[in-house]
């Protein structure tokens, strides 16, 4: 399969599943889902484009930010509400996910150069 196409359905889906609400069983644990999502699209898609590391890092901070933003923004549109609102604390789980991978990523990299 296509990575890029690989890449566009992954957004897609991800934009669908952050717009809607939670089902009951999991609303009491969304910080951890926001981190869990996080940790495992950054290991994706390091397997995925691994000379893209830097992009990937901050393209998923950004691409939390913008969730949460779209989150927002759409209960006006819409005019009601079919998810949450922008929530700091989501984006602070969003970078924890991302930092779980990327934190042991950089680190073996930076010793894989010094004991070259």
């Amino acid at each position: 399969m296509n990575k890029a196409f690989l890449l566009l359905f992954l957004i897609f889906v991800s934009l669908v599943g952050f717009m809607v609400k939670l089902p009951r069983a999991f609303r009491g644990i969304g910080f951890e889902l926001h981190a869990l999502f996080y940790f495992c699209a950054s290991i994706l898609l390091l397997l995925l484009f691994p000379k893209r590391h830097f992009f990937i890092l901050i393209g998923l901070v950004f691409f939390g930010i913008m969730i949460e933003a779209l989150q927002h923004v759409s209960n006006f549109i819409l005019d009601r509400r079919i998810h949450g609102n922008f929530d700091p604390l989501d984006i602070k789980y969003n970078v924890l996910g991302i930092l779980l991978v990327f934190i042991p990523y950089y680190g073996l990299k930076i010793l894989k150069s010094i004991f070259k």
